[in-house]
């Protein structure tokens, strides 16, 4: 699901909007009845007193709604972030997990390490490899053929492993 199809996005974002748009307008009276006050010179202090328990109550709630709805959407964005995968990422973050132990509730080092490599990418880089030597002349043209034998071969082993595996949840299933 992307982003802009998330709910508690557009919830936070909206319950944010409303809060602060209230905010601002309870603040703004209070500066208005501040203003009338001083400029007709009344006595400020015994309006500002009949008025604070409703506008603290409401500045509370709605600083609190505000709170919550940025602490919301910063979240899902947080979320839906995409951090860089790297080993040289999830060493530094093994390195703080060791010196701080609360970071180790985060598992920053896992989500930091990049994604084991699949079967096709392990034997892709295997091939690549033996034919590195094999062009460099570590290995003859023998060994060559009979390494990639055994590479194509371990392949279909491993692809008979993932049938068997397949058909066995699926019978589990059924």
């Amino acid at each position: 699901m992307g982003l802009h199809k998330n709910k508690w996005l557009w919830l936070s974002v909206l319950g944010a909007l409303l809060s602060g748009g209230l905010l601002l307008v309870v603040v703004g009276y209070l500066a208005l009845v501040v203003y009338s006050g001083l400029a007709t010179g009344a006595p400020i202090a015994a309006t500002l007193l009949e008025l604070a328990l409703p506008v603290l109550a409401a500045v509370t709630l709605l600083m609190a709604v505000l709170a919550v709805s940025s602490v919301g959407a910063l979240w899902v964005f947080a979320r839906h972030a995409s951090l860089p995968r790297s080993e040289r990422a999830a060493s530094a973050a093994e390195r703080l997990e060791r010196e701080y132990s609360p970071l180790r509730t985060l598992g920053l080092s896992e989500v930091l390490s990049p994604p084991e490599p699949s079967a096709e990418e392990r034997a892709d880089r295997a091939l690549a490899e033996l034919k590195e030597q094999y062009v460099d002349g570590e290995i003859s043209e023998a060994e060559f053929e009979r390494r990639v034998d055994r590479l194509v071969a371990n392949e279909s082993i491993d692809e008979a492993r993932a049938a068997r595996e397949r058909r066995q949840v699926v019978d589990e299933t059924s």
